[in-house]
């Protein structure tokens, strides 16, 4: 029962895709709305996790992202690609040119931090200490994984625990084959787990 409802939602996403698609290349302005809401925030959250929590730079990703998106929708081929995998693949390139960009002025980007503005909503929301401590902590963890893995490892377990991509949808963005995908994964993921473990002795 539980298979059929995850297919019949599968189907349902896709003909949703190809419905987006279909507008962006008819070019109805609502259609441009409907790309924002669908993937604006967590094309924000993928971009700020790469380039270490810079929120600035990751809106400005998200924007040339869907701006290229719409520009480029008469290359999108659904028979290659669903839409959210090609619009993360437009996505990680622009990234990966911010990051090139920051090598060649021989800056490193920021550090994973907690942004002072997220100190100040949890300061808002309740108890101060303990939110901060728990940001903290999750912090630490993930700077202290980013040490044991390569940036791949790293970005495929984000596209894959954060975004809820498949293997498949992965490859497809970061331009490898499935099989290559999941084998960085299943690295990744022991790699993880034997920090984990360190950590805990």
């Amino acid at each position: 029962m539980a298979a059929e409802a995850d297919q019949a939602r599968s189907l349902s996403d896709v003909d949703s895709e190809m419905d987006l698609v279909q507008a962006l290349r008819q070019g109805d302005g609502r259609s441009h709305a409907q790309l924002w809401h669908r993937f604006g925030a967590p094309l924000h959250g993928f971009a700020s996790s790469r380039l270490g929590g810079d929120r600035g730079l990751a809106d400005d990703i998200v924007v040339q992202t869907l701006a290229a998106a719409v520009q480029g929708i008469g290359r999108f081929n659904s028979r290659k690609s669903t839409l959210s995998a090609w619009v993360y693949g437009i996505a990680r390139r622009h990234i990966q040119g911010e990051l090139r960009r920051q090598r060649r002025r021989k800056s490193v980007p920021p550090s994973a931090q907690v942004p002072l503005e997220e100190v100040s909503e949890a300061a808002s929301e309740g108890d101060t200490a303990t939110d901060v401590a728990a940001r903290l902590d999750a912090q630490r963890e993930v700077a202290g994984l980013a040490r044991v893995l390569t940036d791949v490892e790293m970005e495929v377990l984000n596209l894959h625990y954060a975004h809820e991509f498949s293997e498949k949808e992965i490859a497809q963005i970061v331009g490898r084959s499935a099989r290559a995908v999941h084998s960085i994964l299943h690295r990744a993921k022991q790699k993880a787990r034997e920090r984990l473990v360190r950590d805990a002795d």
